[in-house]
């Protein structure tokens, strides 16, 4: 199994750099969130979650937590268009919202939630992604661009720290590349 992945970032280098990632975003709001209008984290279920609570306990900034689901993947294929199954219905009028996000390939996805929330009413809404897959981006998305992004990959299907495949894999410590059995062949 272990010929089956190719350690791209390890958990050491991720969480470094998550670190320098939420002294960057506490710079950047700390003149413009309070206790009363706190930044409102929306973290995208499942991938991000390793992501989001470390990033989320580095900040020296209010912040408040919530969850969305977007549909956008069945298995290594991604959907067309992207739909919420939960977090559509967040209040965020006259809030600072950041998605957090395990990984920005298509850009699909983030247009669809980032415009969503401004169509909410949003005052300003950012993206954070742990991985950004620039090359990625469909036509029509290359201006998806995440303001906070840990690292950008080339375009390989990645597993680990949060991300998976089919749900598998989820829970490994680093982000690996996955070698499907087909690809060994």
């Amino acid at each position: 199994m272990a010929d089956r992945f190719t350690v791209l970032r390890t958990n050491a280098e991720l969480r470094a750099r998550i670190a320098e990632l939420a002294a960057e975003i506490s710079r950047d709001y700390e003149n413009c969130v309070t206790e009363e209008h706190p930044l409102l984290l929306l973290c995208t279920l499942r991938g991000a979650v390793f992501f989001a609570a470390d990033l989320a306990r580095c900040l020296t900034v209010p912040a408040e937590l919530n969850f969305i689901k977007v549909h956008t993947y069945v298995g290594k294929e991604s959907k067309l268009k992207p739909e919420f199954e939960l977090g559509k219905d967040i209040p965020v009028k006259g809030q600072r919202v950041l998605i957090l996000e395990d990984i920005v390939d298509t850009g699909r996805t983030m247009d669809c939630v980032v415009r969503h929330y401004y169509e909410s009413g949003a005052d300003s809404v950012e993206i954070c992604t742990m991985l950004d897959k620039t090359h990625a981006r469909a036509k029509g998305y290359e201006k998806v661009v995440p303001k906070y992004a840990g690292f950008e990959i080339e375009n390989e299907f990645v597993v680990g720290f949060g991300l998976d495949c089919d749900e598998k894999f989820r829970l490994l410590p680093d982000v690996c590349v996955y070698h499907s059995d087909s690809e060994q062949s």
